[in-house]
């Protein structure tokens, strides 16, 4: 009976033995599985060994973005051209067209209206000529007058009757009268003429100033590169690319213009390791275009504002801005993703 008891007591021990290794098995397959899945929910990082595993994509130093160009009173923009996004251009190379309709309908009214004001010009010019000729040939008369007149008030008053002399003295006043306003006449006329023909050069000038801005406004419609780079297209709000026979409105960018000499690499990094990466740390990453190929580079810049990846992905994050040390121009491209292991102690896996 006490070796039966024994035994008894025996197997009861070894049964709950059992059943607390099966239980602690049990919670640490669930706190597995939590780990895992706050891992999974902060984005894509996880620390193994001093290393934080993270996404981000390729971008350039420097990169000029293009959109539709600053035009009086025109708020909206059809694109009506854009070179092939992942092209390599020169300066000087159109890259992005819009519809330039309205304004050339604009310019060709302004041009009519200008050719329209330079042919009254013209008139107006015919007229002036011809009406100041006609008060001058009046004037040239009126100093024929005033000669002849002259010439009968010198004669003696002892050889004229006194009336004829008094009459020829009335008509040299007359003359010298009529003289004074031809003159005036000519000069009044003159100055209408020219006023006129001023009036129509300032309003010619001001068509020509505006037919010259709608001009500059047609040429701007087409974008040119600045510079030498990669056109890449940039996205809108819903995250569509744009292209051609798209509305964009004023403000706008459309697409982007990398320098492919200035090469690096933005990090998404999860708030929750904001303490532990710091500038200068070492990080190994792979083109996700081209995984077999391993590039190294350093931490310059860390973002000073946490923000929200996306409206559709609400985890909060940080931006890390890494140098290349070894870019391979032949493979890459701003926008690839890229995955990456940041070397959570200075100096490790330099890539050397």
């Amino acid at each position: 009976m006490n070796i039966y008891r024994s035994a008894s007591n025996g197997g009861h021990a070894g049964l709950s033995r059992l059943a607390g290794q099966a239980s602690l098995l049990i919670m640490l397959l669930l706190l597995g599985a939590c780990s895992s899945e706050r891992n999974e929910a902060g984005g894509v990082a996880a620390d193994v060994g001093g290393i934080v595993r993270v996404t981000g994509e390729i971008e350039s130093a420097n990169s000029a973005f293009f959109g539709p160009p600053a035009v009086p009173n025109i708020w909206q923009y059809t694109i009506s051209y854009m070179a092939p996004e992942g092209r390599k251009v020169k300066a000087g190379t159109a890259i992005l067209k819009f519809d330039p309709q309205e304004l050339m309908s604009r310019l060709r009214d302004k041009r009519n209206a200008l050719n329209e004001k330079q042919k009254q010009l013209e008139k107006q010019r015919i007229i002036a000529r011809e009406v100041v000729a006609e008060t001058k040939l009046k004037y040239q008369e009126a100093v024929a007058e005033l000669e002849k007149a002259r010439l009968k008030a010198d004669i003696p008053v002892e050889l004229l009757a006194s009336r004829d002399y008094k009459e020829n003295k009335l008509k040299l006043e007359l003359a010298e009268l009529t003289l004074a306003l031809r003159k005036e006449e000519v000069q009044k006329e003159q100055r209408v003429q020219d006023t006129e023909i001023n009036i129509l050069k300032r309003e010619i000038a001001v068509l020509e100033s505006e037919a010259a801005q709608f001009q500059g406004s047609v040429d701007s419609m087409t974008i040119k590169a600045a510079g030498d780079g990669v056109v890449i297209y940039t996205v809108d709000r819903r995250n569509n690319k744009h292209e051609v026979g798209d509305n964009v409105w004023m403000g706008r960018r459309v697409m982007e213009l990398p320098d492919l000499s200035q090469l690096q690499v933005q990090l998404e990094v999860p708030e929750r390791e904001a303490a532990r990466i710091a500038v200068g740390q070492t990080v190994k990453f792979v083109v996700d275009a081209a995984p077999e190929e391993r590039f190294y580079g350093e931490i310059i810049e860390l973002a000073s504002v946490i923000r929200t990846k996306s409206p559709s992905q609400p985890a909060r994050i940080f931006d890390a801005s890494v140098s290349m040390k070894n870019p391979d121009l032949s493979i890459m491209r701003p926008g690839m993703s890229v995955s990456a292991e940041i070397y959570l102690q200075k100096g490790t896996a330099d890539g050397s």
